[in-house]
């Protein structure tokens, strides 16, 4: 599932930066216009329904288990899209991934607040799954997640250390790649969320935006990759 041996545009930081973007504004958007709750992330879930439990609210314990349920059905589903649909052709793979997290936004943007936040923040939580499933690495083969920030700043700080007090250059290279991400994830959680003070549960559809940006990226690389191979026949 390697990303190939060529230097590659889903390669650049850049790319991988606008995802983070996307991740940032995902969060945002559910805290502020979808009931104050983190929908790219599933550790807060854990722990209301453990707490719900415990106090015998079992309603509560079960919507704060419909999100970690779709963030589970959507890291299924990219696995399964992978090897079944499009046969393990990395590419591909990542632009029906693009394309089907761009449906499912736009869909969201439609949801109106008048209907329980669950069924917006489910679908959201969907789509950070599979963001999160499909997109691992960045440079080739430094790891990142582009819907969290926790690991990334683990990382971040561990190139720094292993870049300026080791004296390692590359990951003092990595260490600004992650702290171009991080700040990418904090621009994006700023869109998303002025724009949901402004603008409401249309203010998803930003993210479809940058999406698309990401998905034309995608096809054009797969169409060059297509020249490619005719070109080597």
């Amino acid at each position: 599932m390697g990303n190939g041996s060529n230097k590659k545009f889903t390669d650049h930081i850049g790319f991988h930066m606008l995802l983070a973007a996307i991740g940032g504004l995902m969060d945002a958007y559910s805290y502020v216009d979808r009931g104050n709750v983190f929908a790219t992330g599933q550790t807060g879930n854990f722990v209301l329904a453990a707490i719900r439990f415990l106090t015998k609210d079992y309603k509560g314990m079960g919507q704060a288990c419909v999100p970690i349920g779709a963030f589970w059905l959507g890291v299924f589903l990219a696995r399964h899209i992978y090897y079944k649909i499009y046969k393990e052709k990395h590419t591909h793979w990542i632009s029906g991934i693009l394309f089907l997290e761009i449906v499912v936004l736009f869909l969201v943007g439609f949801v109106p607040n008048t209907l329980p936040h669950l069924f917006a923040n489910t679908a959201v939580s969907f789509a950070a799954a599979v963001q999160f499933c499909t997109f691992r690495n960045f440079g080739g083969n430094a790891s990142y997640a582009p819907v969290f920030c926790t690991g990334n700043m683990r990382s971040c700080a561990e190139m720094y250390y292993e870049g300026f007090v080791r004296k390692d250059k590359e990951c003092r290279i990595r260490a600004y790649h992650y702290t171009g991400i991080l700040s990418a994830f904090f621009v994006g959680a700023l869109m998303g969320g002025g724009l949901s003070l402004w603008f409401g549960e249309k203010a998803i559809w930003l993210a479809c935006v940058l999406l698309t940006v990401s998905w034309i990226t995608v096809d054009i690389e797969k169409k060059g990759q297509k020249a490619d191979h005719n070109s080597h026949r």
